[in-house]
């Protein structure tokens, strides 16, 4: 201490010191529960929006390469059927002065798949009348019956206390026959669908073919029948039109209707998705019309989310196929109109619906050359195709590969644009990663006097695949 320093200037400085010093072990902590505090929410806000906003997750940079945290680094398509959300449309048979509390089979059955990646989407119906093995619920059969019934059967009558009662019954007999998982449900009276469409303002459909009904009726219980018909062109239809349009089949069978139905359909999700979103009172109007018009499993809070994956969808990516085309008539199943289905069919007709978007979006030609003694075996291969995806009015089948033989199997991409579509078959074929060649490759030169834009040599070391897609178990 020097002369001139007061001890009490002593005591202040060591004060003054203690007081300015940072407390370390405290720092550390609260910079540590800050990081674990962002961790976890990073954590917690990327695993919900895969929930809510499907095909459009968040990614945070600076944590997305930690556990627990989704990369958002999402394929280009859905793999399996699995990956793709699969709601079930029911439209129930049910007319304008019914009541609401009877049984009712369902008039349409119609699931709506979305590829949340690729953003695409397909419609798949099935005729009400298909023969399906319904479940009991217990891991059982409980019966036979057509696909129509099994709604009324779990809601009302027989199997009346189902799990989730009659849609999940429905559910799970889709998921038992076709092998189609379904994530949600939408059951609407074909009836309450006038008002939806009367609040979008009506809807303008291409009418195909020439349709008419001489004695249509709206309700069961009055004698109110008039005419209806509808010719080629566009119209613009209110809801009470349009119902009929969906309805009647008179003139023509159940399956023309099933067309008329994904037209009536189509339409209001073109009418719907060209709505300006922003417009509050507009939306607000028209969700309370659809709360009050449907019954559904699909939670309010999942409801913008799956909007805005339609809007990003677009109708250009939408694909419609009916299965009607592997149905025929029962000749086993007594007088009532009863389908009957080819499982092989069956499942092509999926496969154009539920199969790898990039595959159907790049729709490439392929041509498969039976190389090898094996008889008919390009043929049995192009089944494969069919039932991944491929479309049959794209495939050319070659059984002698003109005249030779090969030991090899080879898979060219001609012109080296259609890369996924050549991978997926030498995958299929049980081929390592890069072997697919290009059409500039020495050992592709003799085939390449075609128009595909895949080129299949089957040769002595083949494997096929044992079938397309499983998941039948019933039918044919």
């Amino acid at each position: 201490m020097t002369k001139d320093q007061h001890p009490e200037d002593s005591q202040y400085t060591e004060a003054y010191r203690h007081r300015g010093h940072f407390n370390v072990p405290l720092i550390v902590g609260i910079f540590a529960f800050a990081l674990l505090s962002l961790y976890a929410f990073a954590a917690m806000v990327t695993q919900i929006d895969d929930d809510l906003l499907p095909g459009n997750q968040l990614s945070i940079p600076l944590v997305k390469a930690l556990p627990g945290v989704d990369d958002g680094n999402d394929p280009d398509s859905a793999e399996t059927i699995d990956d793709r959300i699969n709601i079930l449309l029911l439209g129930l048979d049910q007319r304008l002065d019914d009541a609401s509390d009877e049984p009712y089979r369902t008039d349409s059955v119609v699931i709506f798949t979305i590829d949340p990646f690729a953003k695409t989407a397909g419609a798949f119906s099935i005729p009400r009348d298909t023969l399906v093995d319904i479940p009991d619920g217990n891991g059982g059969i409980y019966t036979q019956n057509r696909i129509n019934v099994a709604y009324e059967m779990g809601e009302y009558t027989s199997l009346r206390g189902y799990p989730g009662g009659g849609p999940q019954l429905v559910m799970d007999t889709i998921d038992l026959n076709f092998g189609i998982p379904i994530d949600y449900y939408v059951v609407m009276n074909w009836a309450n669908f006038i008002d939806i469409i009367d609040e979008l303002g009506g809807i303008d459909i291409t009418v195909k073919r020439y349709a008419y009904d001489p004695a249509y009726a709206d309700c069961s219980f009055c004698y109110d029948v008039y005419p209806v018909e509808f010719v080629p062109g566009t119209e613009h239809m209110d809801g009470q039109r349009a119902l009929a349009y969906a309805r009647i089949r008179k003139s023509d069978d159940d399956f023309k209707r099933i067309e008329r139905q994904q037209d009536v359909m189509q339409a209001v999700a073109r009418k719907a998705l060209s709505l300006d979103l922003l417009d509050v009172g507009k939306a607000k109007n028209l969700y309370g019309q659809y709360t009050q018009s449907v019954r559904t499993n699909i939670p309010a809070i999942k409801v913008p989310g799956l909007a805005l994956l339609a809007k990003q969808v677009g109708l250009e990516n939408l694909r419609t196929v009916s299965a009607a085309d592997a149905t025929f008539p029962c000749t086993t199943c007594g007088p009532a109109a009863i389908l009957d289905w080819d499982p092989v069919k069956f499942e092509e007709l999926k496969a154009q619906v539920f199969s790898d978007a990039i595959l159907i979006r790049e729709y490439a030609r392929v041509e498969v050359l039976n190389g090898t003694v094996v008889p008919e075996l390009a043929g049995d291969f192009a089944g494969v195709l069919r039932g991944r995806g491929v479309g049959a009015e794209l495939i050319v089948v070659d059984e002698y590969a003109d005249g030779f033989l090969y030991d090899t199997t080879i898979v060219i991409d001609v012109n080296n644009n259609a890369d996924h579509t050549a991978s997926k078959v030498a995958e299929w074929l049980g081929l390592p990663a890069g072997s697919v060649i290009s059409g500039s490759d020495v050992r592709a030169l003799n085939f390449l006097d075609t128009s595909a834009e895949v080129i299949v040599v089957l040769g002595a070391d083949v494997q096929l695949p044992l079938g397309s897609f499983a998941g039948t178990q019933t039918g044919g």
